[in-house]
């Protein structure tokens, strides 16, 4: 094979770079394509794509800023299928925290029997995990954070209430 590039003296060398150079911005593209970053959406418009599919939202601002200062408000749908608690920040490394604190209690919930899903990049992380019949879901973006839970026979309706606010990715799809 190189016996070919150097008959082709100059050429070759100059096809090799051009061939790295194509292949590298492929790689490039494939990884700007998949890590871009996500908007954040406001409480206010989770407030009210909780009240367009029927559920009644809780403003849970005061319960929770006795946590953190840094609270703008914070948003909860608390009833016999769906536990949705949503947080938005002033900053990020407050979204970072509950992130965090939401998979720690997350492992907690780990079986033999379970399913789960990591992901992230800029400003996006997502985990979540099915295990006893009870799926949980952790999202971050920007300077927001939730941190959901139901049973398996509502998971559907969980990944409604995602997609509406445009935190979905799929993350529903971990059956």
């Amino acid at each position: 094979m190189f016996e070919k590039f150097r008959k082709l003296g100059n050429k070759g060398i100059y096809l090799s770079i051009a061939f790295i150079i194509i292949l590298l911005a492929i790689i490039w593209g494939i990884l700007s394509i998949n890590t871009g970053k996500k908007t954040p959406v406001d409480s206010q418009r989770v407030y009210e794509e909780i009240i367009n599919l029927g559920y009644e939202p809780i403003d849970t601002t005061s319960l929770y800023i006795e946590d953190d200062s840094n609270l703008q408000k914070s948003v909860t749908i608390d009833n016999k299928k769906i536990r949705f608690d949503f947080f938005e920040f002033d900053n990020d490394n407050s979204a970072i925290n509950v992130y965090n604190h939401a998979c720690s209690q997350m492992h907690t919930y780990q079986s033999g029997d379970m399913i789960e899903r990591d992901e992230g990049y800029n400003n996006y992380s997502m985990y979540s995990l099915k295990s006893k019949g009870v799926y949980y879901i952790t999202i971050r973006v920007g300077n927001t954070a939730l941190y959901a839970y139901c049973d398996e026979d509502y998971m559907g309706e969980l990944g409604k209430i995602l997609s509406e606010i445009g935190y979905a990715n799929n993350s529903n799809n971990d059956k």
